[in-house]
């Protein structure tokens, strides 16, 4: 694995037969399947996947390839430092915190492609091969283009774990799908989900936005958005090493122990718990 920025990680590798790699709990990990076939494990559940395929790969206790036909993968690993700032970096990774967290939040842990719609799997593919490109290239420039490669390709990946969110629930109003978008990934921002900024985002009169959220939502917007912090609370204490009250900080809770105690209020599980490897049951 070619550590080729603070932020990420690349490696092309090719199996006969599959061999355990070293991956730390402070990553996750984007698979490209350049050539072959076979099945893909995580967690004991299997799917199979073939050339072109798009995984996500969280830090899984579990995993592994049963490889049918040699295959050669493109890994891309993002680091804990993506979710750090970078004063110095000519990328701006503070307007993609939430977006990344979204991601590592709602993917599910299963085995299986990311993407079904084939237009949106095609755009990503195209990425892909840039940063394939780039990678072999190893030009002056190569970095840096793969690092904005990058954003744009979890930008799509996390439109289209939105959409599998959202799957099933159906509103009569088709502004508040939009509402909810807005929020998911902007959920950190506490200004930008504040009751008067999204009244007038969304031209909701700002007396009557808590009665439009809790019966479009059915549960009160406090809640929505405390679970959702509280969600990516839970994923950050599994998938990075970033202190207990460095997590609580960022995310709006007072101290490590209010956020302790919120997170064993609504899912019975501690930060310490859920940091063993507990992860929260949706």
């Amino acid at each position: 694995m070619e550590q080729l920025d603070d932020t990420f990680a690349i490696e092309i590798a090719e199996y006969h037969e599959w061999k355990e790699r070293n991956r730390k709990n402070n990553f996750f990990e984007l698979v490209y399947i350049l050539r072959g076939t076979g099945l893909q494990s995580v967690n004991h559940f299997k799917r199979r996947y073939a050339k072109n395929g798009i995984f996500l790969l969280p830090a899984a206790k579990c995993h592994m390839y049963m490889i049918e036909k040699p295959t050669r993968f493109l890994f891309v690993r993002f680091t804990g430092s993506y979710f750090a700032s970078h004063g110095n970096s000519q990328v701006d990774y503070s307007s993609w915190f939430s977006r990344l967290n979204f991601i590592l939040s709602h993917h599910d842990r299963y085995p299986g492609e990311l993407i079904s719609e084939p237009g949106e799997k095609n755009q990503v593919k195209r990425l892909l091969d840039v940063v394939l490109f780039e990678y072999q290239l190893k030009s002056t420039c190569s970095a840096f283009i793969i690092q904005n490669t990058l954003v744009s390709i979890l930008g799509i990946l996390s439109r289209n774990i939105q959409k599998k969110v959202l799957e099933g629930r159906t509103f009569k109003d088709g502004r508040f799908t939009e509402l909810i978008n807005f929020i998911s990934f902007n959920i950190l921002d506490r200004e930008k989900i504040s009751p008067a900024y999204l009244s007038a985002k969304f031209n909701i009169a700002e007396s009557y936005f808590s009665e439009y959220f809790q019966r479009n939502a059915s549960e009160r917007f406090q809640d929505f958005v405390l679970k959702a912090r509280l969600q990516i609370a839970s994923s950050r204490a599994l998938y990075t090493s970033a202190p207990i009250t460095e997590i609580a900080w960022e995310l709006g809770f007072t101290d490590s122990s209010h956020l302790n105690r919120m997170m064993k209020k609504h899912f019975g599980k501690g930060m310490r718990e859920i940091r063993k490897g507990e992860a929260l049951l949706k």
